[in-house]
């Protein structure tokens, strides 16, 4: 079979499945809606080139990241630009992860408290960034009711930490789009059921057989003058790495 009929054969897929989840609605399993959506943006491997804005009220600052991940354990995140900041990388193998910082060639070992550190100062976590965690499976899921943003009805699903699932949020509630099955918004709670932040994923695209939100906006629950903007330059998926790509070795070149 030729590429282009395996791509138009990939869209379809996606298309049916989506459409299967909009007929069945809530008589489909909650989790369904997030696997769903979990493998259109993760993929079984992927190499993509971003954007990270970082605003502030004092100081705004545009970071350019290259991104590599295979499965959901293995992931490594290099700067390319500011200049000052080239080379600084992050490198998660399983549940073990590293930073390192080439002027100072120091590799930083990055312990379980520090997941909830935002990543370079950003709002978005170390957990985020290595997608350490995931919803699909590392959560067990609830219908709530349907809810209405600027003018548009959501289907509202509820994460609820499992048990043994080694997360950071406890609680995770998920507005999923009737139109894309993707999610549009993700609130983040705490033990105690305070909203922590928001996220909004929007610009959504269809890029190398995967639909996928293209912007993703973290706002502080508590900072509303605060924020930070991933956006998607280019996505790879499937992409095939060395043996040797994951490891120490990679994030400490210069």
């Amino acid at each position: 079979m030729s590429d282009n009929r395996i791509l138009i054969t990939l869209f379809q897929k996606n298309f049916v499945v989506c459409a299967a989840l909009l007929k069945l609605g809530t008589a489909a399993p909650a989790g369904d809606w997030l696997k769903f959506s979990e493998e259109q943006i993760r993929g079984e491997s992927s190499s993509a080139k971003l954007s990270m804005e970082i605003e502030t009220p004092d100081w705004k600052r545009t970071l350019e990241i290259n991104a590599d991940s295979a499965g959901d354990s293995k992931s490594l995140i290099f700067i390319t630009s500011p200049a000052k900041e080239k080379g600084v990388g992050t490198l998660r193998l399983e549940n073990k992860m590293w930073n390192y910082f080439p002027k100072l060639k120091k590799t930083v070992v990055v312990s379980p408290s520090m997941l909830l550190t935002g990543w370079m100062g950003s709002d978005f976590t170390n957990d985020d960034l290595l997608k350490a965690s995931s919803l699909a499976k590392d959560y067990s899921h609830k219908y709530l009711a349907d809810e209405k943003v600027e003018g548009e009805n959501y289907l509202v699903v509820e994460g609820m930490a499992k048990g043994d699932a080694k997360v950071i949020w406890p609680k995770i509630v998920v507005l999923l789009s009737y139109k894309s099955c993707l999610p549009v918004y993700q609130r983040y709670y705490d033990k105690k059921g305070t909203l922590i932040r928001t996220l909004k994923l929007s610009a959504v695209k269809e890029i190398d057989k995967h639909t996928i939100p293209t912007v993703w906006e973290m706002q502080p629950a508590d900072k509303k003058s605060q924020k930070t903007i991933l956006k998607y330059q280019e996505v790879d998926y499937d992409t095939s790495f060395s043996s040797s790509h994951f490891n120490l070795k990679t994030l400490e070149r210069d």
